[in-house]
């Protein structure tokens, strides 16, 4: 994959046109219990914000005749990985929170257990769908075996009518990348 979009760089094959911050679009392949599909826009619409996490490689140093030098240290994949982080506005009904928290509530006390393996209770994939100008998916950022690991608290205030927000922190499994070309 890497070979390929250096490939596209180096060819002259890229669009060398800046990317806005609201091109995007979250998709979530499952939830966990979710009784109803049609439930989903309670989660794929009210998605506020996400911050793709950083991806880090640690190095290791030798000197050699005066001069340090540096070298990558390859570890496992997905070993420390950051963890992915979705800010979503609170649905009327509260519905998106409160599902986020009883999926949380049925981890943390053991009552969520299908096929006997509480590390298979996870969302398959979460997508972000890159947008180009014209608003076409040109590329996916995909996190693969997502757990829900913390839930914000809600800050509810009276006297105002902001739109209140809150955010979940998931950790994944590995992270994959995918271009998608445009026709025109």
């Amino acid at each position: 994959m890497i070979q390929t979009l250096h490939n596209q760089i180096v060819d002259g094959n890229w669009n060398p046109n800046t990317w806005h911050s609201d091109r995007w679009q979250v998709a979530f392949s499952n939830l966990p219990d979710l009784p109803d599909t049609s439930l989903m826009k309670y989660f794929d619409l009210t998605v506020r914000s996400v911050v793709v996490p950083d991806y880090n490689m640690t190095e290791v140093f030798s000197d050699f005749r005066g001069f340090r030098i540096r070298h990558p240290v390859v570890e496992k994949v997905n070993e420390d990985l950051s963890q992915i982080q979705i800010e979503f506005k609170l649905s009327e009904d509260m519905k998106n929170y409160l599902y986020f928290f009883n999926w949380m509530r049925s981890m943390r006390t053991g009552t969520a257990v299908p096929d006997d393996l509480i590390r298979k209770y996870t969302i398959k994939n979460i997508s972000i769908l890159i947008l180009d100008n014209q608003k076409r998916n040109i590329a996916t950022l995909m996190f693969t075996e997502c757990f829900l690991l913390t839930l914000s608290s809600l800050s509810l205030e009276m006297g105002g009518s902001e739109e209140v927000t809150f955010t979940a922190n998931f950790s994944y499994q590995e992270v994959l990348f995918q271009t998608k070309g445009i026709t025109t």
